[in-house]
């Protein structure tokens, strides 16, 4: 069991570098600990909780948060996890494994396919980067 907490550092990790790596701890814990999809889930939540946390955080010292956009979207976000919550405790268990293994696919897929706005506007990066 020690070993899945090593798991959870090196997700954390990447997570922190701005992978969607989130997916993958989901992934390990059906797969790997056999635990049911639900509460895998529920676990990753609570993973998020910690790691999104510390994420804001950093961001917070670093570039202000615009709490006009934070009031609009909690609302929605609040409506969300209550109609996701329920959602998931009607639908049987292998369509949720199947609908968030097509969703890891789609949004992987839209993360290597679609263009970086890092880069745009300037063929060596923003004037910022060249000091």
């Amino acid at each position: 069991m020690w070993w899945t907490a090593i798991i959870a550092f090196f997700v954390a990790i990447l997570s922190g570098l701005g992978v969607g790596s989130a997916g993958l701890l989901v992934v390990f814990l059906t797969t790997v600990e056999q635990l049911p999809q639900l509460t895998a889930q529920g676990l990753n939540l609570l993973f998020f909780l910690f790691s999104s946390g510390a994420s804001l955080v950093v961001h917070m010292l670093r570039i202000p948060i615009l709490l006009g956009c934070v009031l609009l979207l909690l609302p929605g976000g609040i409506l969300g996890t209550f109609l996701g919550t329920a959602a998931a405790h009607i639908l049987p268990q292998a369509l949720l494994r199947r609908l968030f293994g097509i969703l890891l696919i789609l949004s992987g897929g839209l993360g290597l396919f679609k263009k970086s706005r890092k880069n745009e506007g300037s063929p060596r990066g923003s004037s910022r980067d060249s000091g």
